[in-house]
């Protein structure tokens, strides 16, 4: 196996010479992909996940990149876009999904800039394309949208530098377009696919059945994960994530012990003040608990934070959930009622020169904000009090 910088290093070594517009750097597995495939061209390669880190098989890496040099190439070989062909009636709408309308989007954003800057050359006070809507935009050239957007990629291809522009659309060499359908293709099929349930073969599109593991991704709907998986039942009470983490239990064993319905666990959630396990968590529960924003909005939170002894028996949150918690009781005290917008996006603290908290709270649809400060003893207090909520 071998990083995606190596990955990048090796595809750049297979498409030295290759005339066909592709850009290796592009290579890189997206952060909220739904697969753990990454793209070469039409090419998906499999993403590995050893050591929390994002590896591929660098044969299929290479072979890959031998498959794009392997196509025919030539650049004045060109199709039109269109969804139709000249001589057959056009569609009532043209279509608007995939890679041409990717860079339909890139062109009417350049054409906009365009016109902020320079003014509409057509001289009237609103400017829109032309009915059928392949047109550069007006006050939109092919060397303006060249410089706006000629590093803009699709699937590590660069099809912009190829495009030929004719009076009512633009034309594409024939094997850039067969790249480029052969990926959407492939691409609609792995997304399809990635909300079936990889035990029963259920289908739903409901994003909780996704999630992360230490080998990529998992999908599997919550009576499988219920039937397959055990709850925690604070078996780990006391023991460090040190001696876990060596000598098991794994936490994908488990059930996530913050989500409802609950999801497979990834990682087993420590306390880093004091090194002792709290639970097993999914991964999206242990990345919102690592950043300490919205945790504490999570139904049984508090609870599983005060499941390190340590924490327990000082009767004391994490310091990074300190803040999040003073936000809970605002929110819940001044913010509108029932209001689901993220807390940290309708309170705000901050920490005044004198240890108290400068605080603002403004809900979405609130009509006007409430300012308050807390001194640091009724910031203790209402610590205090989240921390007795906690307590069971």
């Amino acid at each position: 196996m071998i990083s995606q910088k190596l990955a990048v290093q090796c595809l750049a070594e297979e498409m030295r010479g290759c005339p066909v517009p592709m850009v290796p750097e592009q290579f890189q597995r997206k952060r909220f992909a739904e697969h753990d495939f990454v793209f070469f061209g039409h090419v998906p390669v499999r993403a590995h996940k050893l050591a929390n880190r994002w590896q591929f098989d660098e044969s299929e890496v290479r072979a890959a990149g031998r498959t794009i040099v392997a196509l025919p190439w030539d650049p004045n070989d060109l199709v039109d876009p269109r969804p139709h062909s000249p001589g057959k009636p056009k569609p009532a709408t043209p279509a608007r999904t995939g890679w041409r309308e990717q860079i339909r989007r890139w062109a009417d954003h350049a054409g906009f800039v365009m016109r902020m800057k320079n003014g509409c050359s057509c001289g009237t006070s609103f400017c829109q394309r032309r009915s059928d809507g392949w047109a550069l935009p007006c006050g939109l050239t092919p060397e303006g949208l060249l410089q706006r957007c000629a590093n803009h990629s699709i699937a590590c291809v660069l099809p912009v530098p190829t495009l030929v522009w004719s009076h009512d659309t633009w034309l594409i060499p024939r094997t850039v377009a067969l790249i480029l359908d052969l990926w959407e293709e492939a691409e609609t099929a792995l997304a399809a696919g990635s909300h079936v349930c990889g035990t029963c073969g259920a289908h739903s599109t409901d994003s909780t059945w996704h999630t992360s593991t230490t080998s990529g991704w998992k999908v599997i709907c919550p009576a499988c994960a219920a039937a397959g998986l055990r709850r925690y039942r604070q078996e780990l009470a006391g023991a460090t994530y040190a001696g876990v983490r060596e000598r098991g239990p794994r936490a994908e064993d488990f059930l996530c012990a913050i989500c409802e319905p609950a999801r497979p666990a990834a990682a087993w959630d420590h306390c880093h003040e004091h090194g002792l396990i709290r639970g097993p968590l999914c991964g999206s529960c242990n990345t919102m608990e690592g950043q300490g924003k919205e945790f504490l909005a999570r139904k049984g939170s508090v609870q599983h934070l005060l499941n390190c002894n340590g924490c327990r028996t000082h009767r004391t949150l994490p310091p990074h959930h300190r803040l999040a918690a003073l936000r809970r009781h605002l929110h819940l005290e001044r913010g509108l009622q029932g209001c689901d917008v993220p807390m940290h996006m309708c309170v705000s603290v901050t920490e005044a020169a004198d240890s108290g908290y400068e605080c603002t709270v403004r809900c979405f649809g609130q009509r006007g904000s409430s300012s308050l400060r807390l001194t640091a003893a009724e910031a203790e207090h209402i610590l205090a009090r989240t921390v007795e909520s906690g307590l069971i």
